[in-house]
């Protein structure tokens, strides 16, 4: 077993006196007289708790956070939160790819290809990224957990998680609309209502919707003569909530449908490939013009019911069953290659790496889950069962240098498990956490690839243990480490080039993650300081390269992660609130396993993709009563190291270092909010991946500049 090695470096040094672990950016505003910093109730460890007296590291957003830093998407939250990297995927325009603390995702556009981060949106797991959507609801809380969470949550976790907390309908009746404007022309309105349906509020009910359009405008596409960009967003959820004296129901429907003009790459100039990253040049001339002639596009539709029900068997006993069923039709077609120059006679482009996909997708999750208290409080403890079950067709048109091929997929996989998690207080300070999951899955693969049949059926296991100590100091310091693994099963690459490489499942990985934390308020709890260090030991990590002959190869690697982070929030005045967050770290990877063959070991030594060595993020929320209403201004700042996107760590894919600006202004009058609100205000161009072989040499563009004006009315 390997132990953590730290090499303190002056800067890290400095982040011990910063923050980190489960600091909230912000809260309600609280009284003149009450400068203290507000906790929020978490549900990281599938409990009700402190955010400061949870053991695991995290950042909460309250609804008013989400609201007031226009987190519309997931990718929002990388500008917020610590040792998080959340980027668009290259496969169409509707999915993300997030990182938390290196872990990710390899191919996230591919029925085929699994995250390290989980995604759930009420407690359900959300396999595909394209389902990420949470524009529509009405958003109680965002939770994001660093570390694995291999006990307790779902499956394929081992990184972190995401966590999106819809507002449960309450006997209240509560109406919110809002209509904006934005960039490109951007229109959109976003509904929620909700309220009791009979006499004694213990039926309530609640919907939330929204629809948005923009024009074009992101990138200009030369040879097609038009702008791209443009984007269709509408989707509902619909909430029937019942609360007894000992029992509780909620059924819940939701629908989305997304529809773009897709993703566009920006294709290299390979004269100028002798230069560093960050200087090259575009066949286009800059990175925001495109000289592709295909047409790109991106068709998302999604549907899906869950119902959680809850008894209260005693005072001390709580048994909960959660259930859901999703579906999701994922199309897109995007050129790879950028446009290359056209090579025999005349001028303009061709497209030498094109791909459209279509693919269908069901899932099916059911947990039973129990809790409670026992030997007279001596043991606190949550346990459960899970099942998930998940089937897909995706169909594949590939044009690879001017040569057609057609791919087929359908894959199907189902997922047990059983898993536990105590805390044993032996004392009134102390509690000691032990706990464990057993997991085991079948996955099975039919393939067609270039007309030759792939057949494959595949088993794994693992049990993943955590054990923890915590200790509450004082009233306000709170400390706690940890042991924990984390899982990831094996699977296939369905970005193979070749039947044998298809059918040969990579292997499972594995983390073992060591951590410790400081969780603290302090000058009358107006000042918050979270300081948390880790060390990830991997086995086998899943990693993805392509061959300067661009065959896409999926190789296990061991690797060794390592750093600290730090989070920190201090409210100056009644009106006047600060906050920090940051990370140092390192990364590597230190050993290599064969799969399916000899493996090349390319990546020994290159440092692990989406793992900067440090990143720094500071904000202010100002607000002060003026005239009739109020007003509050904000803004952020978030500074990123240089990253390698691909595991090759080429120059392709080098991000350099960025700094990216946010800020709000918002004015509120009785019910009604006008709100200013900018993302990326200095305009930077820059992309979040690319890969390159032979002429094929393209980079994907983030957001540049963008901008919302918005009239609210709540009730």
């Amino acid at each position: 077993m390997k132990h953590p090695q730290f090499k303190l470096r002056p800067l890290a040094t400095l982040f011990v006196l910063m923050p980190l672990t489960g600091v909230t950016l912000a809260q309600e505003t609280a009284p003149a007289d009450d400068l203290a910093i507000e906790n929020i109730t978490v549900t990281a460890q599938r409990t009700a708790q402190s955010i400061q007296s949870t053991p695991v590291s995290m950042t909460a957003l309250t609804a008013s956070d989400v609201e007031r830093m226009q987190i519309d998407n997931a990718k929002d939250l990388s500008q917020v939160a610590p040792n998080v990297n959340i980027r668009g995927i290259t496969g169409g325009s509707a999915g993300i790819a997030p990182y938390i603390r290196g872990g990710g995702v390899t191919d996230g556009a591919n029925i085929t290809s699994e995250n390290e981060v989980g995604i759930y949106i009420d407690n359900i797991y959300q396999p595909r990224s394209a389902a990420s959507f949470i524009e529509m609801l009405d958003i109680e809380r965002v939770e994001v957990l660093r570390g694995p969470q291999g006990t307790l949550y779902g499956r394929n976790s081992s990184a972190g998680a995401l966590k999106f907390i819809s507002r449960a309908p309450d006997e209240l009746f509560r109406f919110k609309n809002e209509a904006g404007i934005g960039r490109w022309n951007e229109k959109y309105d976003k509904l929620i209502v909700s309220g009791g349906l009979n006499e004694s509020g213990t039926l309530r009910g609640g919907f939330s919707g929204m629809y948005r359009d923009r024009d074009g405008g992101r990138q200009y596409a030369e040879t097609l003569q038009k702008e791209v960009g443009a984007e269709e967003f509408k989707g509902f959820q619909g909430d029937l909530y019942y609360v007894g004296d000992d029992f509780s129901a909620r059924l819940k429907a939701f629908y989305t449908d997304f529809e773009s003009d897709g993703m566009y790459a920006s294709a290299v100039d390979m004269s100028s490939m002798d230069k560093p990253s960050d200087k090259w040049e575009y066949s286009s001339g800059s990175l925001d013009r495109v000289v592709s002639p295909k047409e790109s596009f991106t068709r998302d539709e999604q549907s899906g019911v869950s119902l959680s029900l809850e008894k209260e068997l005693s005072a001390d006993l709580i048994i909960t069953s959660i259930t859901s069923w999703n579906t999701l039709e994922d199309d897109w077609g995007v050129g790879f290659s950028g446009g290359v120059e056209y090579p025999f006679f005349g001028e303009g482009y061709i497209e030498l790496y094109g791909r459209d996909a279509y693919s269908d997708q069901d899932s099916y999750t059911q947990e039973i889950q129990l809790q409670g208290n026992a030997f007279d409080g001596f043991m606190s403890f949550v346990g459960g069962l899970y099942y998930f079950h998940e089937e897909g067709d995706q169909h594949i048109e590939s044009s690879i240098y001017l040569a057609d091929s057609y791919t087929d997929f359908t894959i199907d996989t189902d997922s047990y498990a059983a898993f536990g998690q105590a805390s044993l207080h032996v004392s009134d300070d102390v509690s000691v956490i032990v706990g464990g999951r057993y997991t085991k899955e079948n996955k099975s693969l039919d393939a067609s690839l270039s007309g030759e049949a792939v057949v494959s059926d595949d088993d794994f296991s693992k049990f993943t243990p955590k054990l923890g100590v915590e200790y509450q100091v004082n009233k306000n310091l709170f400390m706690f480490a940890s042991y924990t693994v984390g899982f990831k099963a094996g699977g296939y690459n369905g970005l193979a080039s070749t039947s044998e490489a298809l059918g040969t499942a990579f292997q499972m990985q594995e983390v073992s993650a060591y951590e410790f934390g400081v969780k603290s308020d302090l000058l009358d709890n107006r000042l918050r300081l979270n300081v948390a260090t880790f060390f990830n030991d991997y086995t086998n990590l899943q990693q993805q390269s392509v061959t300067a002959e661009g065959a896409f190869i999926t190789e296990n690697y061991d690797a060794e992660h390592k750093g600290i982070e730090a989070d920190m929030r201090v409210r100056l005045t009644s009106n006047l609130s600060l906050w920090a967050n940051g990370v140092y770290q390192d990364s590597e990877y230190t050993d290599t396993a064969a799969t399916g063959g000899e493996s090349t070991g390319a990546l020994l030594g290159n440092q692990m993709t989406n793992v900067f060595k440090f990143q720094y993020a500071t904000g202010l929320d100002y607000m002060a009563d003026i005239g009739p209403g109020t007003f509050a201004i904000g803004a952020n700042v978030n500074r990123k190291a240089d990253i390698f996107s691909t595991s090759d760590n080429a120059e392709i894919g080098h991000i350099p270092a960025l700094t990216l600006v946010d800020a709000y202004a918002s004015y509120a009058v009785d019910r009604w909010k006008l709100t200013l609100a900018g993302k990326n205000l200095t305009d930077e161009k820059y992309w979040y991946t690319g890969f390159g072989f032979d002429v094929v040499q393209p980079r994907f563009m983030a957001d540049p500049m963008t901008w919302r004006l918005s009239l609210s009315y709540e009730m």
